[in-house]
């Protein structure tokens, strides 16, 4: 099945703004951790990695999405234009920020310098398999998960090319009939001795949030009942916070599937149940999903910064303070690296034909 102007059209996307916001928002609480007696709060919170999960399906399907409106239009796809757009939107913020990290704070240890040049040359996901390595350059650990989504991008236009010459079912049966392999690459780590983390990092072990991106891009869930998506998301949110999968020696083989279930359904939520779409186009969540890139690059430095800020207003340092303070820090951070950084470079993109009617999302990801 090709592409045709009706898929297009007819799917509203703006409220993934609001989205991409609270899966910024999962990041940032599982990284600023609550005290060990708010038990429950910590329960949840260790599943915030599950954020990034949602920003990876988010990308494959706008992606995939944006590959499609090009075609329509054009009649092709450029290549090399996606790379140069990918590059202009966040190579420069990626780079710049660990640089200036690297000025303020000196590198811990010599480490530090060749995390750096893992992030410059998007193999930071690998060196990342360390944590005390990306550490190594205070605050800029966050940056794996960039290089893991380039090497994604590496993917993404030909995997549509792909769609093109097969056929919207066969790619769909290809991508799933890689996620036996997946299960078993996951097991053989499992078996080696080899950490989560490692698991973790490796976009081939673990790709279930970026093929449901693709899968629902392609319109294929578009008619799944809602009770049934909903009943989905809920079952593998609560299967994240209950099952052990970090301490059990099969854990690290499953939870994948249910993290990518968990964005899948999450996104077609979003995408097709009319009160939750309508919650997310609200105004402040929308204009943090449009920052969200700046809030996810300085969130675990202004965890620092916030404390200092309480500091010089004379507020006593709580969990829910800090937490405040921090957060402000962020959004100002990223508000100011948005207007002075990242739109003046959006301006310099390729230019893309004029969009189709349900792209209003893709302003900010294109």
């Amino acid at each position: 099945m090709s592409p045709s102007r009706s898929n297009i059209g007819e799917l509203r996307t703006d409220q993934l703004d609001g989205l991409r916001c609270l899966a910024f928002a999962m990041v940032f609480f599982s990284h600023f951790k609550a005290p060990a007696d708010y038990t429950t709060l910590v329960m949840i919170q260790t599943q915030g990695w599950v954020g990034v999960e949602v920003f990876f399906a988010l990308s494959s399907f706008l992606l995939f999405r944006l590959f499609e409106q090009e075609q329509v239009r054009t009649g092709t796809i450029s290549i090399s234009q996606f790379f140069v757009r990918r590059l202009l939107r966040i190579y420069p913020l990626m780079v710049l920020f660990p640089l200036a990290m690297l000025l303020i704070y000196g590198a811990d240890n010599p480490a530090a310098y060749g995390w750096l040049l893992g992030v410059v040359s998007f193999v930071g996901n690998y060196i990342y398999w360390f944590p005390e390595v990306g550490w190594s350059l205070r605050y800029t650990g966050q940056l794996w998960s960039l290089c893991y989504e380039f090497q994604i991008y590496l993917f993404l236009p030909f995997l549509f090319l792909m769609y093109l010459k097969v056929g919207q079912r066969a790619l769909a049966m290809g991508l799933l009939c890689i996620l036996p392999l997946c299960l078993l690459g996951r097991a053989a780590f499992v078996l080696s001795g080899l950490s989560f983390q490692m698991i973790y990092m490796t976009p081939l072990l673990r790709p279930e949030s970026t093929i449901v991106g693709i899968l629902i891009a392609m319109g294929l869930t578009r008619k799944f009942p809602l009770p049934i998506v909903a009943a989905a998301f809920l079952a593998s949110g609560i299967g994240l916070v209950v099952l052990p999968h970090d301490r059990i020696p099969g854990g690290p083989v499953y939870v994948f599937l249910l993290a990518g279930i968990f964005a899948g359904s999450l996104l077609h939520l979003a995408l097709y149940a009319k009160n939750v779409a309508s919650l997310l186009r609200w105004p402040p969540l929308a204009y943090l999903g449009t920052i969200s890139f700046g809030l996810y690059v300085f969130h675990p430095w202004s965890f620092e910064e916030g404390k200092v800020l309480l500091g010089l207003v004379h507020i006593p340092e709580t969990y829910t303070t800090t937490c405040l303070a921090g957060l402000a820090h962020c959004i100002l951070l990223a508000t100011l690296s948005y207007r002075m950084l990242e739109q003046p470079l959006l301006r310099l993109k390729p230019r893309q034909p004029a969009r189709l009617p349900g792209f209003e999302a893709l302003r900010t990801n294109g």
